[in-house]
């Protein structure tokens, strides 16, 4: 089983790899893993940056959200986001391919943070006293859930599971 230390605010990092829009590298990013998000949201700067999108690519590909679509943030506020076609991600050695993620130009605080859309696949247990150096403050277990009805890939496989909406 996978695990991750907590930190003393209680915040859980995952890194998580992430493959470039091009699908030719797969570099780790560390998501926060938020399960207040409804949906995995990764800043623009890294889509740029670390994850071969184009500012061209996001204009030509990105889906506005209506007001009743765009979700809450923390402080009551609408978030000025919208969607992007997501990259497969890796994670505890499970490749899944979201269908969408959100993102934003004008929010530049905006965090990398793993919402229910993926959280929801796996599952986590919390462990205060599994306490040594790297962990002062417990970890935070998970892994994958067998009983989940979406398949999935193992890390290797040509493919990745596409986890849309599905109504099964």
């Amino acid at each position: 089983m996978n695990s991750i230390a907590l930190m003393r605010t209680g915040v859980a990092n995952i890194s998580i790899g992430m493959a470039m829009l091009d699908g030719v590298e797969m570099p780790v990013v560390k998501f926060l893993a938020d399960t207040g998000a409804t949906r995995t949201t990764i800043p623009k700067k890294v889509l740029v940056d670390e994850l071969g999108y184009t500012d061209k690519y996001i204009q030509d590909n990105k889906v506005l959200l209506s007001d009743e679509e765009k979700p809450n943030m923390a402080n009551g506020d609408k978030a000025d986001v919208y969607k992007v076609k997501a990259p497969r991600i890796n994670i505890g050695g499970h490749e899944l391919q979201p269908d969408y993620i959100l993102t934003s130009d004008t929010i530049t605080s905006l965090n990398l943070l793993l919402g229910l859309d993926i959280l929801r696949y796996f599952k986590f247990t919390y462990d205060f006293d599994a306490i040594d150096e790297n962990a002062p403050h417990g970890r935070m277990f998970y892994e994958f859930r067998d009983s989940c009805f979406v398949p999935y890939t193992k890390m290797g496989d040509h493919f990745a599971y596409n986890l849309g909406d599905s109504k099964e």
